[in-house]
C-alpha cells in the first residue's frame, strides 16, 4: 500500500467520523431554553398583569375602596367593646390614622400625577388599615383589665391582733370573662381610727392564694403593698386570704385599692 493510499484512507475516515453538516434549506437547531421567545412571553404576561393593575388603581370606583375598609374596620372594632386603658391601643389608633388620612386623601384627589402616586396611596392605607387590625387585636387579647370595682371583701373589719385577723378578697367569674395569666391586687392598711396613735410600724400581712387547681402562693406586705398572683388557666372564681399581724390593742382597716388583670 502506497504513502498516497494511507492518506486517502485516513481522509476518508475522518469524514466518516466529521458531523454532518446542515444541507441547505434546513432550518437550524434551536435551544428552546436560551430561545429569546420565552422571557419574551413572561415580559408579555407581566405586562399585561401590569395593565390591568394600573387601569383598576386608576378606576374612580377604586378610590374608595381604601377608606371603606379603614372605615369598616373602625367600626367593627368599637362594637367589639375593647377593654384596658387607651394607652395600650396607641399603636393601633396611629395606624388607623395614617390609614384613614392616606385613603381621604385617595379620594379627594380628582387629577392624580400618575398611577405610581395613586397605588401608593391606597398600598399605604390598606397595609396600615391592616396592621392597625392587627394591633387591635394583640392589645384587646392582652390589655390590663382594671377590675377594682368587682372584689368583694368578706369578713368584718376593723382587724386585730386577737381572733378577728383574717379576710377574704373575691372576685367572681363575671370579671374574668376576658382571661389574663396574673392578678395585681394593691392593698392599703390604716389605722381604724386616724386621730390615735399609728400602728403602721407593727404591722404586716400575709397574702394567700386560694383558688383551685392553681400552685399554692404566699406573699409578705408590710404595711401597705402589691402582691402579684400567677392565675394559670382558671376560670373560676379567685379568692385571696389575707391574715394580719399587727401590735397589741390596735385596730386596722384593709381594703384592696386596686385589682387588675394584666398578661405581663
Amino acid at each position: 500500500m502506497t504513502a498516497d493510499d494511507r492518506e486517502g484512507g485516513s481522509a476518508r475516515g475522518d469524514r466518516r467520523r466529521r458531523p454532518a453538516r446542515d444541507t441547505p434549506g434546513t432550518p437550524p437547531t434551536r435551544d428552546i431554553h436560551n430561545s429569546p421567545t420565552t422571557h419574551g412571553d413572561h415580559s408579555i404576561a407581566a405586562n399585561d398583569i401590569k395593565n390591568v393593575i394600573i387601569r383598576w388603581v386608576l378606576h374612580p370606583s377604586a378610590r374608595w375602596l381604601p377608606l371603606l375598609l379603614v372605615c369598616a374596620g373602625l367600626v367593627i372594632a368599637q362594637t367589639l367593646h375593647p377593654r384596658g386603658s387607651f394607652g395600650q391601643y396607641v399603636l393601633c389608633a396611629v395606624l388607623a390614622g395614617i390609614a384613614l388620612a392616606t385613603a381621604a386623601v385617595r379620594v379627594l384627589i380628582r387629577r392624580p400625577p400618575g398611577a405610581g402616586f395613586v397605588g401608593a396611596l391606597s398600598l399605604i392605607s390598606v397595609l396600615a388599615t391592616v396592621g392597625g387590625w392587627l394591633a387591635f387585636q394583640h392589645s384587646a387579647s392582652h390589655a390590663d383589665i382594671d377590675v377594682t370595682g368587682q372584689v368583694s371583701t368578706e369578713g368584718t373589719q376593723p382587724l386585730d391582733d386577737a381572733g378577728n385577723r383574717s379576710l377574704i378578697f373575691t372576685l367572681g367569674e363575671s370579671a374574668l370573662e376576658e382571661p389574663r395569666a396574673r392578678l395585681r391586687l394593691d392593698l392599703a392598711i390604716d389605722d381604724h381610727d386616724p386621730s390615735g396613735p399609728t400602728c403602721l410600724h407593727r404591722t404586716s400581712a400575709t397574702v394567700h392564694l386560694l383558688t383551685g387547681g392553681v400552685a399554692a402562693q404566699e406573699e409578705d406586705l408590710r404595711s401597705s403593698g402589691t402582691v402579684d398572683f400567677a392565675l394559670g388557666a382558671r376560670t373560676g372564681t379567685v379568692k385571696i386570704q389575707l391574715t394580719l399581724k399587727t401590735g397589741r390593742n390596735c385596730l386596722m382597716d384593709v381594703r384592696a385599692a386596686s385589682a387588675v388583670l394584666h398578661d405581663s
